[in-house]
This record gives structure tokens, sequence and C-alpha cells, in this order.
């Protein structure tokens, strides 16, 4: 009977095999991948599409049976902010559905994946430079000292 110890390793084992793939799939679809995979709880780090954002990348890993990406300021850091769910194996059933084939349903589901990260960073871009123009507008209103001004009707 294998012990916890071999289980965990196992399930890492399991878990590194997987996002090399998901790595593999990511750099084809033009985006730059790091791997962390021989580290105790393996990841890998996509770096962001726009060099304006305030964090680098997400961290990209697999939790019990459901990978998940978060915000990580630097690729050496621990990510931060809210866990995205990855759900690969609902896209490629959906894709099934839609295709009928298989083959053609798993492209379409490499594609959907780095779609769905890119766009994490485009969405990401649009917040942070509107939350940018709110401080700005802000900052005109306030006068001399940061007192309020009444605006001009």
């Amino acid at each position: 009977m294998p012990n916890f110890r071999e289980f965990v390793t196992r399930k890492q084992r399991e878990a590194s095999k997987q996002l090399k793939i998901i790595k593999r799939v990511l750099e084809k679809e033009g985006l730059s991948v790091d791997n962390y995979l021989d580290d105790d709880d393996p990841y890998i780090f996509v770096h962001s599409t726009n060099s304006n954002l305030s964090f680098e990348g997400v961290r990209v890993y697999k939790i019990g049976d459901v990978f998940a990406y978060r915000i990580q300021k630097e690729k050496d850091t621990h990510p931060y902010g809210k866990a995205y769910k990855l759900d690969i194996e609902e896209m490629f059933n959906d894709m099934v559905s839609e295709e009928g084939d298989e083959e053609k349903a798993g492209k379409e589901s490499m594609k959907a994946l780095a779609d769905e990260i890119s766009t994490f960073f485009r969405k990401s871009m649009d917040a942070e430079r509107d939350i940018r123009v709110g401080d700005v507008l802000d900052d005109q209103e306030q006068g001399e000292d940061g007192v309020m001004m009444r605006p001009r009707v």
C-alpha cells in the first residue's frame, strides 16, 4: 500500500507533465512561458503581453484536479489576488460538441486556452488604465492642499 508521500509525489509528477503540455501549447500560440516544474509546487509563469501592467505575468498551476492562474508581480515571487479557473477539460468537451471531431476540438481548445490568458492581460491593462485615469481626474478636482473644489456649473 503506497504511503502519503508517494501519493503526493505521484500527483506532483502528474501535474508537472500536464503543465509541461500547457507550456508547449501557450508557447505555440505565441506566449512567453517559464517553467518551475521542479519545485515542490510545480507551476509555469506566463509573461504578460503588455509591459505597461503593474505585474509581469500569471502563475498557472494545478490545485486538486483543476488548473488555475493568479497574478504574479515578478516571475520569482508568490502570486496574489483572486485565482481564476482554467477549465481545460470543459473547453475541450464544448469544442467536441460543437466540432464533432476530437482532433479539431483539441486544436481549438489550445487556441482558446491561449486566448483566455491573452484576454486576461488585455482586460487587466484596460482596468489599470481606467484606474489611472480616474486618479488623474480626482487629482484635477482637488485644489491646493488637497481641498476639494466645487465644479463650476
